[in-house]
């Protein structure tokens, strides 16, 4: 039986002196493997997600990866109910993040 945990999270950022928050962290089993990162990802109600949002993932996954955690299974996901730039729509469609607006979430396509 494969089962997934979801959660949300802070890791610290030295260098910025601040520290970022993971709305979403979704670890799983793969293999023999029973804790691995396999997504990290932020929610927004009413806010329109753009390339910052994504480029802000992409920094706590360095962070997590720099202490030590495997983020070789991990992406970076986005929840929006109001949308997604032009932008962030074009790094989905090279595989760069998962999008996930309200349709996808209720219906799941």
């Amino acid at each position: 039986m494969r089962q997934i945990q979801v959660a949300s999270g802070t890791v610290a950022d030295p260098v910025n002196r601040t520290s970022l928050e993971a709305d979403v962290v979704v670890h799983g089993a793969i293999g023999q493997d029973q804790g691995i990162l396999l997504s990290v990802g932020e929610a927004k109600w009413h806010k329109v997600m753009h390339l910052g949002h994504l480029q802000r993932l992409h920094r706590i996954l360095e962070l997590l990866k720099s202490r030590g955690v495997d983020t070789s299974q991990a992406g970076p996901a986005c929840y929006s109910g109001a949308g997604f730039d032009p932008e962030l729509r074009a790094a989905e469609s090279r595989g760069e993040v998962v999008l996930v607006d309200l349709q996808r979430l209720y219906h799941g396509s």
